[in-house]
């Protein structure tokens, strides 16, 4: 048995033959028993032992290919919580990463865009080549004006047809080089926007739940929707030119490059707050709107209809006003670029007529110089522009990375995600999207503990065969970490048995519900399936083997059937499977009299449906995903006396077998459980069924004398 010392983090780590690590918390030097956070990292010396399987059944199920070393396993809840894990795949992150990997790492950097853009050479290659021909064809331009002055005052000898013909192919070949150069640019600079979507997206969706917490939808939407902007100019070779074409000229040009950098640089140092404000508003504005129509029957309700657009007239009147400061910023920087090259260009004609006087210099040359200086002052306007739209895009930039390069990434379901997608062949472009991450450089840690013992394979027989227990759970909410919710919360709830909480609101019930789902950790203590941890398991899986029908359900835009086999995203649902279910749940009726019967799209968030067709198609939903473990929030709260009676029918169907919670306000939905929990102040003030807690005559008896089970 080897022994290895860690001094930073207090505890010892042992190399045992058995699979299952061993780790003995020491005592900190402060007191402490165990520190609230252990970072570790367990390695298998594969080259000095050797460890025998435990169950050769199992192992032989499991999806070995490409397994290696234990990359890391980190405890994100209470110290006191077992510490197990499993071989998964390589992962080649080395200490200095360890906590700091998210925090540090900024999600859109020039580094990434380039090694996006890379990935499409062969149009990248024909772009450049269509650049440098357009450029080429460009530069001659004025070149072939000078010829043709000198042609035709008679200082150079040339055919006037072969100058024309060559003046006709410059200005034939240019738009074929520009079209070339356009088209393949915007399929590359437009498959990297994709892509950048698509990461955006995936890490907002893997923040934890306080990340939505903290942010409104608008300031997230706003995320998705800013794109970068391009560059391109031909700057570089025109002055390149001009200064080969006449030195004796170049002063004026030195002159003009350095007012206009100058005023670039001024411009960019000024505009960045301005850009940064406008985005807000733009963002601020965004939210509003969002805000308004999602909560428009309460707005109704409310006659909230001037106050809301009072709100919305607050933010167009912000971002106009930050809009009125840009354009102003633009205008002056833009104007005051243009009497720099108007001075620059006077300067020039009063010195280049002298130099031509002189003799010092041709007719040609003149007018070959004045061209060139001309195509300048476009392409420097055209900096001036597009450096406008560089500050907005580096604003935007900024602004996604200071949101989304924080330490609020959910680790444990942003690892489950990337298995799920890398180890599967996706025919579906739009999922390849997510799964083509080769840009990341580093795969993302195993920082949840998954024992070799819970597997995907096994964890929904495990969860259909064992008893859940909270114990000594205790919580605040992220936003709000002085407030404790939970105070040493402890209840088993029995495998296939119905557990009903009641309850004052604030009391703890819902987020009960919220732990249960995962949503949030326990911030001590910790909920056991058979004894194991439940953060041993990914969140992926564990979505899985729960199922919550809430009192206000969420549906999404799609058609009625598509919701129902949301249920079951990853598996091909039968219709007849989706009207099974919708019948169980008194369903069928209603949606065969709609306009397109299943198919029929139900609007956003169901606004279409009813609250009661709403409900029961989220039963519906539920009843197909067929999952262990049920949460019902009075899921029957909004059906009529006669939906009620029939849906209870099939929710105790549903519920035989199963292991189910209900939050309930009425008495005759808790009557009939096999244990009815009172909430109170975190805990749980009583226990027992309805006849066992009518007979100790405590609060229960009491709420059920005044049939205020919720206080409400």
């Amino acid at each position: 048995m080897a022994f290895s010392s860690a001094s930073s983090s207090q505890v010892l780590l042992l190399h045992h033959p058995n699979p299952t690590r061993l780790l003995l918390p020491i005592p900190h030097a402060r007191g402490a028993n165990v520190p609230r956070r252990l970072p570790l990292r367990l390695r298998l010396r594969s080259s000095s032992c050797h460890f025998p399987p435990i169950r050769p059944s199992y192992a032989a199920t499991r999806r070995t290919e490409g397994i290696a070393t234990i990359p890391f396993a980190n405890v994100t809840g209470s110290a006191s919580d077992p510490i197990v894990n499993e071989p998964e795949h390589k992962s080649d992150v080395s200490d200095a990463d360890g906590d700091e990997e998210w925090s540090s790492k900024k999600l859109v950097t020039w580094g990434l865009l380039w090694s996006l853009m890379l990935r499409h050479k062969l149009r990248i290659g024909i772009s450049v080549l269509s650049l440098v021909g357009c450029t080429t064809c460009t530069l001659s331009m004025p070149i072939f004006s000078g010829r043709f002055f000198e042609v035709l005052v008679g200082v150079r000898q040339e055919p006037l047809w072969r100058l024309l013909a060559k003046v006709g192919l410059a200005y034939a070949m240019e738009p074929i080089f520009t079209v070339l150069y356009v088209v393949n640019m915007n399929v590359v600079w437009e498959s990297v926007m994709s892509t950048l979507r698509a990461q955006i997206f995936r890490r907002v969706l893997i923040q934890k739940v306080e990340f939505f917490d903290r942010y409104k939808v608008g300031e997230i939407s706003a995320l998705l929707t800013n794109d970068l902007g391009s560059l391109k100019d031909i700057i570089l070779g025109t002055v390149t030119i001009l200064f080969t074409l006449a030195p004796q000229l170049a002063p004026i040009l030195g002159i003009l490059m350095l007012s206009i950098s100058v005023l670039v640089a001024v411009y960019k140092r000024s505009t960045i707050p301005v850009f940064r404000a406008h985005g807000m508003a733009q963002a601020s504005m965004s939210d509003c709107v969002s805000e308004t129509f999602s909560a428009i029957r309460t707005v109704r309700s409310f006659s909230g209809e001037h106050r809301q657009m009072s709100m919305f007239g607050n933010q167009v009147l912000a971002y106009r006003r930050s809009g009125i400061r840009l354009g102003m910023f633009k205008s002056l920087n833009e104007s005051v670029t243009r009497v720099a090259v108007y001075i620059s260009l006077i300067a020039l004609y009063c010195l280049g007529g002298s130099k031509v006087k002189a003799g010092e210099i041709s007719v040609g040359t003149f007018a070959s110089f004045i061209g060139y200086t001309f195509t300048l002052t476009f392409a420097v306007q055209g900096l001036v522009n597009t450096s406008g739209d560089l500050r907005a895009t580096l604003a935007a930039v900024e602004r996604i990375n200071s949101i989304l390069s924080g330490v609020e990434v959910d680790e444990t379901l942003a690892y489950g995600l990337e298995r799920e997608i890398q180890g599967k062949e996706h025919t579906d472009e739009a999922i390849k999207l997510f799964s083509d991450n080769g840009h990341s450089g580093k795969s993302t840690r195993n920082v949840h503990y998954m024992s070799a013992l819970k597997s995907a394979n096994n964890l929904s027989n495990l969860v259909w065969s064992a008893d859940i227990c909270l114990e000594d759970v205790h919580f605040s909410y992220p936003l709000r970490p002085d407030v404790e919710i939970l105070r040493g919360l402890d209840l088993t709830l029995k495998c296939g048995t119905v557990t009903a909480l009641v309850g004052p609101s604030g009391a703890g019930k819902s987020t009960i519900v919220q732990l249960l789902s995962r949503f949030y950790e326990p911030t001590k203590g910790r909920i056991t399936v058979a004894g194991e941890d439940i953060r041993t398991f990914e969140k992926t899986e564990w979505a899985r083997v729960v199922s919550i029908v809430n009192q206000e359900p969420v549906l999404f835009s799609v058609s009625v059937g598509e919701n129902i086999a949301y249920g079951l995203p990853d598996e091909n649902v039968s219709k007849d499977d989706i009207i099974k279910a919708a019948k169980a749940a008194n369903a069928h009726e209603f949606i065969v009299s709609l306009p397109q019967g299943y198919d029929t799209l139900v609007g956003e968030r169901g606004g279409l449906l009813s609250g009661g067709q709403r409900q029961r198609i989220a039963i519906a939903r539920a009843l197909l995903k067929n999952a262990p473990i049920l949460i019902l929030d009075e899921a029957t709260s909004a059906l009529d006396a006669v939906s009620e009676r029939l849906v209870q029918d099939a929710l105790n169907h549903l519920m035989k077998g199963r292991t189910t919670m209900v939050i309930a306000h009425r008495l005759s939905t808790v009557q009939n459980a096999h244990q009815i929990a009172v909430v109170s102040d975190g805990r749980i003030a009583e226990l027992g069924s309805h006849l066992q807690l009518l007979a100790e005559k405590g609060r229960y008896a009491t709420l059920v004398g005044t049939q205020r089970l919720a206080f409400e």
